[in-house]
């Protein structure tokens, strides 16, 4: 075959090639495109079946049957629904599921089907506190991705079962769990609720120093003031990430009491330290650190010096005087500080 032909073959084999691509693409867009509409269709159709719910009507369970085995669907919607509802509604709602069979629907998904499905009928479930709603999310919380694992254990919580600390920080520190805001936010309700538990695994030895920091930053974040012994001890701890954290709820306690090691931690050798620090100082309104934290607005990183900055900013009339100062003064790079706060003040 002449060699002009093989080329003619070859770029006709590679346009239909590519319109036959081409093609498939379109077609799957567009069936992805009637999907989506059929879907949104059918929520609305779930949402109005629930207000039925919240109304009292009678046909809520003929509304529901073409959906009663659409576990993603059902826990997408219910999940958005109950956003919105609080009260003898919520209840409402929840109660006509329940009557339909929408929570065992949801437990049989919970170990079977896509990721996202699963994941949300394991965050509905939360909603159904009862026996076979806890066992099927213990069981959850013990099999198959992180995110299912955690989602399950956090929906346990929601509907009364059992979760404490140690079943957390043990499954951080083991790798079941990776470090993430889902974590950390859940790590705090428990924390919240055991708040000496917390101090207990704080202040066990061997303990990893990001377990350590994420129980500093939730006992924190609960107001627990009775970890302010054992959060003063993490302040010192080798480790700067957790000092850092440590510091930062001690910030967020602001509790006198943390006075002596903010002022250790202001002149600490690591500068998110000495940051946390300075912005604990100024929550905690600790105008006898004026000095300390003066001392940083010539600190060599930019994020020190504006959190001293700041800082003195909320230390009232002192540091307001130290500010106004500064900014009079010759040290350039902290004059820059201390002005752009006072404008701000201003």
């Amino acid at each position: 075959m002449p060699l002009l032909d093989v080329i003619w073959w070859i770029a006709a084999l590679l346009v239909v090639s590519a319109l036959a691509w081409m093609s498939g693409l379109i077609l799957l867009r567009v069936v992805h495109a009637r999907r989506t509409t059929r879907r949104a269709a059918d929520r609305r159709q779930v949402e109005a079946a629930l207000i039925g719910a919240m109304q009292g009507r009678s046909d809520v369970e003929a509304a529901f049957a073409p959906f009663r085995g659409r576990a993603r669907l059902l826990a997408e919607t219910l999940l958005d629904f109950l956003g919105i509802v609080r009260g003898e509604d919520r209840r409402l709602v929840v109660g006509a599921l329940e009557h339909l069979g929408a929570d065992r629907t949801l437990r049989e998904r919970v170990f079977s089907g896509s990721l996202p499905g699963r994941l949300a009928s394991v965050e509905a479930l939360g909603a159904f506190p009862g026996p076979e709603t806890q066992f099927a999310l213990i069981r959850a919380s013990t099999r198959g991705p992180a995110e299912v694992r955690l989602a399950a254990l956090r929906s346990l919580w929601q509907a009364g079962g059992e979760v404490d600390v140690a079943r957390l920080v043990g499954g951080l520190e083991g790798g079941e769990f990776p470090p993430s805001g889902a974590f950390s936010e859940l790590l705090r309700l428990v924390v919240e609720a055991d708040p000496a538990a917390a101090v207990a695994a704080l202040e066990q030895l061997g303990r990893s120093a990001p377990a350590r920091g994420l129980l500093a930053q939730a006992l924190g974040a609960a107001g627990a003031y009775g970890a302010i012994p054992a959060l003063t001890a993490q302040a010192q701890a080798p480790e700067a990430p957790v000092r850092t954290a440590a510091i930062e709820a001690l910030g967020r306690l602001q509790h006198p009491a943390a006075q002596p090691v903010l002022a250790r931690a202001l002149g600490d050798s690591d500068w998110q330290v000495r940051s946390a620090a300075a912005d604990a100082v100024g929550d905690a309104r600790l105008a006898g650190l004026v000095e300390g934290v003066a001392n940083l607005l010539d600190d060599p990183v930019w994020r020190v010096r504006h959190q001293a900055a700041a800082a003195l900013g909320k230390l009232g009339p002192a540091g307001t005087a130290r500010l106004e100062a500064v900014a009079r003064s010759d040290h350039e790079v902290a004059r820059h500080a201390a002005a752009l706060v006072l404008a701000g003040v201003a």
